[in-house]
C-alpha cells in the first residue's frame, strides 16, 4: 500500500484498514456495527496509517522495540505492546495545553485505568519526556513514530529538531514515522499560536533536510474530489467534537483560507 501519502476518504474502502480501525476503536465497533463506514475520521485514519506502515517495513518484530514521542494517551500504544517486545510512551504527561484531554498524568501512575482494550503491561514503559530531548542512547529503536504532534514543536525549526532527534535514537535501517498537518488548496503555510499548517513543499523539503533520514518513498499529496468535498470549518469541528456530536467525515478542515488534513510520513534511518 501507499505508505507517504495523504488522507483520501476512499482509504475506508480498503478491508486492511477497515479492520485495523475497528480493532483499535473496539467501543466505536461495539456500538455502531457500521464502523467506520460513515464516521471517517481522519485521526482514526492516521492510527491505522502508522501501524500498517510500520508492520509493511518489517519494523514491528516480537523483539522489537518501538518508541512514541509525544504518545499521549493513543490507542496506538496499546495495541504495539501485542505486537512487539517493548514499547516505550513518552510525552509531558500533565502538563502542557493537550494534558487534560490527551496527555493525562494518569498515564504515568496506572495506565490500566486508560487501556481501551487488553494489552501486555509487562511490555508498556510510559515516561515523562519532552519531544525535543529524548533521554536514550543512540541507536536504540527500532521504530520512533509521533501522531499529529510536530506541528505543535515552534514552527519548522521544532520539526526538524524533532525528526533529528528521532533519527538519533532509532537503528541504522529502522523506521521514523509520523503523521502531521499538510495544506492540500495550494494556500500558504501557516505558522501561529503553536500549530503548524506545513505546504507540501515545506514537509517535503524539512523532511528531506534531516541528515541520515531517507523517504521510504515519494510523498503523495494528491487529494480525491470526493475527499475536497468534506471542507469543514475548524471552529466548527472543535465545538461539535466538544459537545459529543463531532461530524462526519471528519477528514478536510479549513482555517484561515488553508484547507488542511492528516498526512502519513515514514522515513528511514540510512547511516
Amino acid at each position: 500500500m501507499q505508505l507517504n501519502k495523504v488522507c483520501n476518504i476512499e482509504d475506508w474502502e480498503v478491508p486492511h484498514r477497515v479492520a485495523t480501525m475497528r480493532r483499535i476503536f473496539p467501543g466505536f465497533a461495539a456500538a455502531y456495527p457500521q464502523f467506520p463506514s460513515a464516521m471517517e475520521h481522519r485521526k482514526h485514519w492516521e492510527f491505522a496509517q502508522v501501524l500498517e506502515g510500520l508492520a509493511d517495513l518489517g519494523a514491528l518484530r516480537p523483539d522489537g522495540m518501538v518508541l512514541a514521542v509525544a504518545a499521549g494517551q493513543e490507542a496506538v500504544v496499546f495495541d504495539l505492546t501485542n505486537q512487539v517486545r517493548w514499547v516505550f510512551a513518552t510525552d509531558i504527561y500533565g502538563s502542557g495545553p493537550f494534558a487534560e484531554k490527551e496527555a493525562d498524568s494518569a498515564m504515568l501512575q496506572d495506565p490500566d485505568t486508560i487501556a481501551p482494550f487488553p494489552y501486555n503491561r509487562r511490555r508498556l514503559v510510559v515516561q515523562y519526556m519532552d519531544a525535543l530531548d529524548l533521554r536514550y542512547e543512540d541507536k536504540t529503536f527500532d521504530a520512533v513514530y509521533s501522531l499529529s504532534s510536530i506541528e505543535h514543536f515552534a514552527g519548522i525549526d521544532g520539526v526538524r529538531r524533532a525528526l533529528s532527534e528521532q533519527r538519533r535514537v532509532v537503528n541504522i535501517g529502522g523506521i521514523v514515522a509520523l503523521t502531521t498537518e499538510v495544506v492540500i488548496n495550494g494556500a500558504e503555510p501557516l505558522d501561529e499560536d503553536h500549530l503548524l499548517l506545513s505546504s507540501p513543499e515545506q514537509l517535503s523539503g524539512v523532511c528531506e533536510s534531516v541528515p541520515g533520514l531517507a523517504l521510504v518513498e515519494p510523498i503523495d499529496f494528491s487529494v480525491s474530489d470526493r475527499t475536497r468535498s468534506t471542507v469543514l470549518s475548524l471552529s466548527d469541528a472543535v465545538a461539535h467534537s466538544h459537545s459529543g456530536e463531532p461530524d462526519y467525515p471528519h477528514i478536510i478542515l479549513e482555517h484561515r483560507g488553508r484547507h488542511f488534513t492528516s498526512v502519513s510520513v515514514f522515513l528511514r534511518r540510512i547511516d
